[in-house]
């Protein structure tokens, strides 16, 4: 890592030479960097980070080989290479401040470039397709009923036909597939099916074989498939002559149409890209307008030459009104037929854009502080060296001479530091994508790469020069006559000196401020949400998905299998030694964001309208509710006496029952679920289905003995969930080997992880940005509280011999530090209070302008300047006022 960050440095130095001068000593320059690194290597890292450092600096200097060095215009450079060894050699005598200096900045350093990286990949580099920026995603769009996104393909078929804006419309509909593999067993794959005009409109083709084309999308001829890259190494070794394969997908014979190329992935950079891509087939019922409603189908569009977004959105408007006025009411999620129109890449990142780059700020604001220790520190020691910056000028050192040393020290510590934070924020990069939440766009494409690196560089050269220009200008403007009179190593520093010292300790605390009362907030919305009551106990459930092969051509006899299978599947499950009740739902278990809403209908009342019409509703074995202990309000709970031929029964929720039946019993009475009717026996607790951060809706449970269906869920609530998954899935298998079980999540406790992981993500970042803040922020004002009793020693001295106490010379010093401290605090809050509108909609139920997190971060702050302040306060106490008053 360190050579070729060494040689792109010396690389991007070299080009801001002289043109003549690259031409004629580049080539030779980088030779003998490789070189001499290369010999480094076999010394270790320190030796190899010490060359590397040197280089740098000898590029910096304008130093070539040594071979090269009598030609014509190296005089000009020699200058350079006699400040680099100065540099050099004055950072290696002062090892402490270096040390310091250097860790302090990689520190900062390391944690931009860590966050830059995630930040770079996910929100800010572009997509890797021909002209990303004119695909765009077509969506239905109903902000009253929560509706942003898929369609119907009834819906998708009238727009392709209508539409004039895009060269390619294209539909995609993710689907899992079975797949047999070498060894005879069953894998689940991710799969994508996708409308002829998919590859066209990302203009991206097979590398081996042939996109689909129309009779592709024809039932019957629709079972071909297009594998990615690495599923095709995985399933298929590589081998040259897959295409024209056979393999079984789903129990059916498909043919390997095509493998896209190596680097391809849709959605692009998705930790869950699809594994095949198939043919979208319509089938005659998806061609009119029947009672099936599927919104699973996602539009995308690639705009012709010369149309603008607005323009397309406002002729999909005008589209989408027309097609839903000629099918009025059919579209009950969406009527009226609103659609909004976003840039894929938008689509892809627009919800993961505010908070990363929220994170992206809130890092900035850490490097600032790690600059501004810096430069407090560079200037405390130019302020130290004033008399040997007036030897220097002495002899004939010029002002630029003097400054350009100064500001090669600072430069030199930033490349370091930048080496340093690299390699730290590769193993950052690694820490934070294996933590980051599910579902993040793009994050195989994370890493600390070359534009990375470079960003890296080019901050570092400029933080480099900001933080030691002050100190350099400073530094290179000496005295003569005061440094030259006093016998003493160091001088005293001016008022001006002493000022921006002081300025720069402010500009540390108010920052500081900012990131901890930051860090405040979120830790207070985390707990927060946390805290809230889903209204069922979600610990210790162990979920499995199971169900009938569904084919779309056959449904109604997967209909017709679907509840004995799951019969069979929960009696093989009860069987298992230890295990307790095992109960069954289908329609969307809790926390999971699966949900099914059914048509709902009163008898004797007009007919609803809206989202009165709809009511979530789940299939329910009679142990579902207990097991989740949703506590039973009126009536009864469902059981088994529930079953077929006996009456329709229906539970409902606390939601439900205030919302229709305000002033009146519901138990007894009858209401109509997708058109069946059915008697409510009783009423319990709303629950908070999609999670702690949203609101109960309506909800309904229906008894699953009573209903057809296809698919559901096992839910039971072992001792110890993991324990019993083995034993659990071998009696699965007993009943069909070839169920294929979904592992990656089967507790509900691994799903409330999921909702609640990018908060947590945020909470644990600025708490460590904050944290950091703090430390930072202590070693500057450390530092210049250290430095001032340095400097105020036969002042301390004089005063003692005087009279005065130590209490009053510790007093002097931590009021000199209250003063700094009170300013950066009350600068920091004014700021903080600003800046809160931008927290705001990352809170959850939380002011941004809480009280408490602004008092919170004030006492820390006020803690750790005291802890910061206490040892040079303690060491001013101790002054020998005769050891003082002799050593002047």
């Amino acid at each position: 890592m360190i050579v070729p960050v060494t040689l792109a440095v010396i690389r991007g130095i070299l080009r801001l030479y002289p043109s003549r001068f690259c031409d004629r000593f580049g080539p030779d320059v980088i030779a003998s960097v490789r070189n001499d690194l290369g010999r480094a290597r076999d010394g270790g890292f320190a030796s190899t980070l010490t060359c590397a450092a040197s280089a740098i600096g000898d590029a910096l200097a304008g130093v070539v080989p040594e071979h090269r060095a009598g030609r014509p215009g190296i005089a000009v450079w020699r200058g350079f290479r006699t400040d680099l060894r100065d540099a050099i050699r004055s950072l290696r005598h002062a090892g402490a401040f270096t040390t310091v200096a250097v860790a302090t900045l990689a520190l900062g350093i390391a944690s931009a470039t860590t966050v830059f990286s995630i930040v770079d990949a996910v929100v800010l580099r572009g997509l890797p397709f021909d002209h990303h920026d004119r695909i765009v995603a077509v969506l239905e769009d109903n902000p009253k009923r929560n509706v942003s996104g898929a369609t119907m393909p009834q819906i998708y078929l009238d727009w392709r036909e209508r539409q004039q804006s895009f060269a390619q419309f294209a539909a995609t509909f993710r689907n899992n597939y079975r797949v047999r593999n070498a060894a005879g067993g069953l894998d689940s794959i991710r799969g994508m099916r996708v409308t002829r005009d998919f590859f066209p409109l990302l203009r991206v083709q097979p590398g081996l074989g042939a996109a689909f084309a129309a009779e592709d999308e024809i039932p019957g001829q629709h079972r071909r498939a297009i594998l990615s890259y690495p599923f095709w190494q995985r399933h298929f070794g590589g081998a040259s002559d897959v295409v024209g394969r056979a393999m079984e997908i789903d129990g059916e014979r498909w043919q390997v149409a095509g493998v896209m190329p190596r680097g391809f992935s849709y959605p692009v950079g998705s930790a869950q890209a699809a594994d095949i891509f198939a043919p979208l087939a319509f089938r005659p019922q998806d061609h009119v307008r029947g009672g099936g409603r599927s919104y699973q189908y996602f539009v995308l569009g690639r705009l012709k030459d010369g149309v603008t977004i607005a323009q397309a959105a406002d002729e999909m408007n005008r589209v989408a009104k027309a097609v839903d006025a000629e099918h009025p009411g059919w579209n009950t999620f969406n009527p009226g037929g609103q659609v909004r129109l976003l840039t894929l890449q938008e689509m892809m990142v627009g919800r993961v854009r505010p908070w990363m780059l929220m994170l992206l700020g809130s890092v900035s604001l850490l490097l600032v502080i790690a600059c501004a220790n810096v430069a407090n520190l560079m200037l405390a020691r130019a302020n130290v060296r004033g008399r040997e910056m007036g030897l220097r000028a002495a002899l004939g050192a010029s002002r630029w001479r003097l400054t350009r040393a100064l500001l090669l020290e600072g430069l030199l510590l930033s490349l370091l530091a930048a080496a340093i934070g690299l390699l730290a924020s590769a193993w950052g990069v690694q820490l934070l994508k294996a933590w980051m939440p599910d579902g993040i766009p793009r994050v195989t494409a994370i890493a600390v790469n070359g534009r990375v690196a470079a960003a890296t560089i080019a901050a570092a050269i400029l933080t480099g020069t900001i933080f030691g220009i002050v100190p350099a200008l400073h530094g290179g403007r000496p005295d003569l006559s005061a440094a030259l009179r006093s016998g003493d190593r160091s001088s005293t520093a001016g008022t001006g000196a002493r000022r921006l010292r002081s300025a720069l300790v402010v500009v540390e605390v108010a920052l500081a401020v900012v990131l901890v009362v930051g860090a405040g907030l979120f830790t207070a919305s985390f707990v927060k949400v946390m805290r809230v009551d889903p209204g069922f106990d979600y610990h210790g459930i162990l979920a499995l998905g199971v169900g009938v092969r569904v084919d779309p051509t056959r449904f109604q006899e997967a209909v017709a299998q679907g509840r004995p299978y799951v019969e069979r599947m929960l009696d093989a499950v009860r069987r298992v030694p230890g295990l307790g009740p095992v109960a069954a739902v289908s329609g969307g278990l809790p926390l999971t964001g699966a949900r099914v809403s059914m048509r709902l209908e009163i008898p004797g009342r007009p007919e609803l309208s809206g989202d009165d019409a709809e009511i979530d509703t789940r299939v329910v074995t009679p142990e579902y509710l207990p097991m989740l202990r949703i506590p039973l309000l009126r009536g009864r709970y469902i059981t088994s006496a529930d079953r077929d031929g006996t009456p329709p029964v229906v539970m409902i929720n606390q939601s439900a029952a205030r919302k229709f039946w305000p002033d009146a019993d519901p138990i007894g009475q009858l209401v109509r679920v997708e058109g069946k009717e059915r008697t409510i026996v009783g009423i319990v607790g709303d629950i908070r289905h999609g999670g702690p951060e949203t609101r109960p809706q309506h909800e309904a449970y229906v008894a699953m003995a009573q209903e057809p269906i296809v698919q559901a869920t096992l839910v039971m609530r072992p001792p110890d969930p993991a324990a019993v998954l083995p034993a659990v899935k071998a009696a699965i298998w007993t009943v069909n080997r070839d169920q294929i079980l979904y592992t990656d999540r089967v507790t509900l406790d691994a799903y409330m992880d999921g909702l609640v992981a990018q908060r947590r993500f945020n909470m644990a970042l600025l708490a460590l940005f904050g944290m950091l803040a703090l430390v930072i922020s202590a070693v500057g004002l450390y530092g210049v509280m250290a430095y001032v009793v340095s400097q105020r020693t036969r002042e301390i001295g004089v005063r003692m011999a005087l009279g005065a106490t130590r209490g009053a010379v510790v007093g002097m010093v931590l009021s000199n530090s209250a003063l700094l401290v009170a300013i950066g605090l009350a600068i920091g809050s004014a700021g903080s209070w600003y800046l809160s509108g931008v927290a705001r909609s990352f809170l959850f139920e939380l002011d941004a302008r809480d009280p408490r997190a602004f008092a919170f971060a004030l006492v820390c702050l006020i803690v750790t300047a005291l802890l910061a302040t206490i040892i040079p306060a303690r060491r001013a106490a101790r002054v020998d006022p005769l050891v003082a008053l002799r050593s002047e």
